[in-house]
C-alpha cells in the first residue's frame, strides 16, 4: 500500500508543473546566473600617466606599471583631460611625472614630487595601489644613490585549495532550492488538500492518515536528494565548481534539513486559507532566510546580534556544515554544533507541526 500511494505521489509531483519550477529551474537559475559571472575576478586598474620628463626614470616607472597584471596604462592622455576622465570615473588613478625628472632628481638636495591623483570613491584600493607606486618610487631612489640591496626575499608557493565564490555559493543554492520546494511546495499543496475536501475524504476511507503523509514525505524526500544532484552535477560540470570533501554527507545533510522544512511547510499550510495565502506566507518564511543564511554572502558581514540569531535559523548551520564537508573536506562529525541546531530544530518543527495542523 505505502508502494503505491509513494508512487502516486511522485507522479502528481512530476504532473505538478509549479511544484517541479521550485525544485528543479528556480535554484538552477541562480545556478546559471552565478556561474556566468566571474565573481573572483579582480577589477582591472586604469591610470593615466602624465610623462611631462620623458627620461630614463620616467620610462622605466611606466614600464615597470605596465607589466603589473590587472593594471592598464594609459600614456596618451594630456593632463587636462586624464583629470576629466577620473573625475567621471573613466580612470582609477592619474600620475603627473614633473619634467627633468632624472636631473633635478641627481642635483637637487629636496626630493622630486610625483603627484598621483585618486578617486576618494574606493580608498581601499587607492591605498593598496600608491603602496605600488611607493615601491617604484623607492626602488629608483636606490638607484640614484647607488645604494647596494643588503636584504632579499625569497618567495616559496605553498599549495593549497582553490576555492571561488562559486563554489561557496553552490552549497548554498542546495539549500535554498531545498528550502523553498519544501516550504512553499509543500504549504501550497495542503492549501490545493483543504480547499478541495481531500482531507475530510480522507477520513471517510480505510487509509490511514499516517501512511498517506509518510508517502507524501517520502515522495518529497526522494525529490529533494534529486534536485541536489541536479544542483551540484550543474554547478560541477558546467561550471567547474570544486568540491574537495564527501557529496555524499552533503546529501546526508540534505534529509534532516528536508524534514524540517517539510514541517514548516506543514505551518504554512494550516494557517494558510489557500493556495495564494500559501505561497505568501511560503515567501515570508523563506526569503529573510535566503538572504540572511549565508546563501549568497557570509554571515560575518551582519551586525553581531543579527548574525547571532540568523546563526540559529535551519538554514544557516545546514550551510555551514555543508560547506565545510565539500570544501574543507571535513568528516560531518566535525560539526556538532550544527548537528545539534538541526537535530533541535526537526524535533521542534514536527511538534509545532503536529499541534497545528487540522484536517478541516
Amino acid at each position: 500500500m505505502f508502494f503505491h500511494l509513494l508512487l502516486a505521489d511522485l507522479k502528481m509531483i512530476a504532473r505538478n508543473r509549479q511544484a517541479l519550477f521550485w525544485a528543479l529551474a528556480f535554484p538552477l537559475i541562480f545556478v546559471v546566473v552565478f556561474g556566468l559571472f566571474d565573481l573572483d575576478r579582480p577589477r582591472t586598474i586604469r591610470i593615466a600617466v602624465v610623462d611631462q620628463a620623458q627620461d630614463k626614470i620616467s620610462k622605466g616607472l611606466i614600464l615597470g606599471l605596465a607589466q603589473i597584471e590587472l593594471v592598464h596604462v594609459v600614456t596618451s592622455l594630456p593632463e587636462a583631460e586624464a583629470r576629466r576622465a577620473l573625475l567621471n570615473g573613466g580612470l582609477g588613478f592619474v600620475l603627473i611625472i614633473p619634467p627633468d625628472l632624472t636631473a633635478r632628481a641627481q642635483q637637487g638636495a629636496e626630493p622630486v614630487p610625483l603627484t598621483l591623483l585618486h578617486s576618494q570613491s574606493q580608498p581601499e584600493v587607492s591605498h593598496q595601489f600608491s603602496g605600488v607606486i611607493r615601491q617604484f618610487v623607492d626602488s629608483a631612489n636606490l638607484e640614484l644613490n647607488n645604494a647596494k640591496p643588503r636584504l632579499a626575499m625569497n618567495l616559496e608557493g605553498v599549495e593549497s585549495q582553490d576555492i571561488t565564490y562559486f563554489d561557496g555559493v553552490l552549497p548554498g543554492l542546495v539549500g535554498m532550492g531545498i528550502m523553498t520546494f519544501s516550504v512553499i511546495g509543500m504549504g501550497s499543496v495542503i492549501a490545493v488538500y483543504r480547499e478541495n475536501r481531500i482531507f475530510k475524504r480522507l477520513l471517510t476511507t480505510p487509509l490511514r492518515v499516517s501512511l498517506f503523509f509518510a508517502a507524501q514525505i517520502t515522495a518529497r524526500l526522494l525529490l529533494s536528494l534529486v534536485q541536489a544532484l541536479i544542483i551540484f552535477a550543474a554547478g560541477i560540470f558546467l561550471f567547474d565548481a570544486h568540491v574537495y570533501g564527501s557529496l555524499l554527507w552533503a546529501l546526508v545533510l540534505v534529509l534532516p534539513a528536508n524534514i524540517i522544512f517539510l514541517n514548516l511547510g506543514f505551518l504554512v499550510g494550516a494557517f494558510a486559507k489557500n493556495v495564494e495565502a500559501a505561497a505568501s506566507l511560503g515567501n515570508l518564511m523563506t526569503v529573510p532566510m535566503m538572504f540572511f543564511s549565508g546563501v549568497f554572502f557570509p554571515t560575518d558581514s551582519l551586525p553581531k546580534a543579527l548574525a547571532w540569531v540568523v546563526g540559529y535559523l535551519p538554514l544557516s548551520p545546514l550551510l555551514d556544515a555543508m560547506r565545510g564537508v565539500l570544501l574543507e573536506s571535513q568528516p560531518l562529525w566535525e560539526f556538532p554544533g550544527e548537528l545539534a541546531i538541526l537535530g533541535a530544530w526537526v524535533v521542534v518543527s514536527s511538534v509545532l507541526a503536529v499541534r497545528f495542523f487540522r484536517f478541516e
